[in-house]
């Protein structure tokens, strides 16, 4: 992502506090006040709680420490004061895991876990599970690899049915057969921000280069369109809904164009392209405003199903109908 995209990103993120930086974390620790104080570098889809929870600190104590509050934006690289009491184990202070009473058991990782969600399941704390796999909270895991688990652990359930789950069907998160944009990108939970008038995000943004594609998350009937016009904050943006019966319906705003051939009524398939990443409407970078309308209701935070898909970490290039690929 060019610097000009990350610049214009500062200004998409109103509410965004500048808690760290991208400097070395020596300087970042006498940012803090003192030197030996730990500190913890922002990971892609940490939020305030994963943090506080990893250091075994209150989320009051962390906001404390960076003069932050529960609406401050963190983003990848910027470096977190860490109060005196947080454990040095989720830290960039910390050791390299020694074992804490080593490996008892091994837990294969399922789609939607991640080290949180594993320690809240096993019944142990973050660090100790980090620590037992000489790991930071920064570490990617993925389905299908295995995670230690240390002594007095209980076997999380989803262990003994993930290889279950292997079907020659497309794999569905929530629905979703299909990431929404071609990586690479950014995100945030972004979820109920606030926005100019009163009004609340009631999606997620996927940050990206304009032009990249975007894809029908699912098999369905492309059932509205809006065109860019004076006043239409989401710009150019396409309806998607489900071809399940269930009413469910995706929304996709701020598209720099649509793909040729499409109209409001056009069956498209997970994977297909219809449109281009763009900034029309209310927007000061180009991005997908993606929302999720289960059963034809109100909005969802899409947050945790696109951190459980995140294809923004790839370059997903979905067979398109007949072979056809567009030029971007």
């Amino acid at each position: 992502m060019t610097f000009a995209t990350w610049s214009a990103l500062a200004s998409l993120v109103a509410s965004a506090v500048v808690v760290g930086s991208i400097a070395e974390v020596a300087s970042a620790s006498r940012r803090c006040g003192r030197s030996d104080l730990a500190t913890y570098t922002v990971a892609d889809g940490d939020t305030w709680f994963d943090i506080a929870h990893s250091v075994g600190v209150g989320m009051s104590s962390l906001f404390d420490a960076n003069d932050a509050d529960d609406e401050s934006a963190i983003h990848p690289g910027d470096v977190l004061c860490l109060p005196s009491d947080a454990s040095a184990s989720g830290s960039d202070s910390g050791t390299s895991g020694s074992g804490s009473g080593g490996c008892v058991a091994a837990y294969t990782v399922a789609t939607n876990d991640s080290w949180f969600s594993i320690a809240k399941a096993a019944g142990v704390s973050m660090s100790r599970l980090l620590d037992v796999n000489d790991a930071t909270a920064k570490q990617t895991i993925y389905p299908g690899s295995s995670v230690c688990l240390p002594a007095g652990a209980s076997m999380p359930a989803s262990s003994k049915t993930s290889n279950s789950s292997n079907s020659s069907t497309p794999a569905s998160i929530n629905g979703l057969k299909a990431f929404p944009v071609e990586g690479p990108c950014w995100f945030a939970d972004t979820w109920l921000a606030p926005r100019g008038n009163g009004r609340r995000h009631q999606g997620v943004d996927l940050i990206a280069d304009q032009g990249q594609y975007l894809y029908a998350v699912t098999d369905g009937t492309l059932t509205n369109r809006a065109w860019d016009q004076p006043g239409l904050l989401a710009g150019n943006a396409w309806w998607l809904s489900a071809d399940d019966g269930s009413g469910t319906y995706y929304f996709y705003g701020h598209l720099y164009a649509f793909a040729p051939g499409l109209k409001v009524g056009s069956k498209v398939r997970a994977g297909q392209i219809i449109g281009f990443v763009g900034e029309t409407g209310s927007a000061a970078t180009p991005h997908l405003h993606f929302e999720m309308h289960p059963n034809g209701g109100g909005a969802i935070n899409p947050y945790p199903t696109i951190k459980a898909m995140n294809g923004c970490k790839t370059t997903l290039l979905y067979e398109q109908p007949g072979g056809w690929t567009p030029e971007g």
